[in-house]
């Protein structure tokens, strides 16, 4: 990404998965490049305290989890943390998890230029859509790691197999994510 970096906003389970193809030890696992690092390279990632607290927490997880969160905490004196409890007035009631609504929340009291969910797939993704004052704001993961590869952050033929890995490991949906191929990669 080109000049200042972007000010992205990010979930807790956007860290999580650009983590897991990382110490996913299993030969499906894509391998040579880090899109967590690639993110944390590209944009200055903000997070609210209360999602870093939730990949905190998934550290006492077996497997993938865990290691994707012990990952993410190593590299978290990468990411902005913010306080977003402290400053409510009152509860968020966006119908979603305290880390989505306090990203939402800081996305919208910030400059953000990228509000990066991976609630796409399910109603939560129209939730997310209607909290955010500027909607034009909101990505998802498979579309910030096409974009990572469209601007030569990651090569394409790593995020073309680490969008195959995270279909058959998050199943996530394969025809979105089809559209995206053929919009970034022809």
């Amino acid at each position: 990404m080109t000049g200042a970096s972007p000010e992205a906003v990010v979930d807790t389970n956007v860290l999580l998965n650009l983590a897991t193809p990382v110490v996913d030890g299993l030969s499906r696992a894509p391998t040579g490049e880090d899109p967590l690092k690639a993110l944390l390279t590209a944009c200055d990632v903000h997070v609210p305290s209360s999602a870093l607290a939730e990949v905190a927490e998934s550290q006492q997880s077996d497997g993938f989890l865990a290691a994707a969160a012990t990952a993410v905490m190593k590299a978290s004196h990468h990411l902005t943390t913010h306080d977003v409890a402290a400053r409510l007035d009152a509860p968020l009631e966006y119908g979603l998890d305290e880390g989505e609504s306090h990203a939402i929340w800081l996305a919208n009291n910030s400059d953000a230029d990228l509000f990066v969910t991976d609630e796409f797939g399910t109603s939560n993704v129209l939730l997310v859509s209607l909290a955010l004052d500027d909607e034009r704001i909101l990505s998802t993961t498979p579309q910030v790691l096409c974009v990572l590869a469209d601007r030569d952050v990651l090569s394409p033929e790593y995020v073309d197999a680490t969008l195959t890995y995270l279909c058959e490991l998050k199943h996530w949906d394969r025809q979105y994510v089809e559209r995206l191929r053929e919009k970034y990669f022809g």
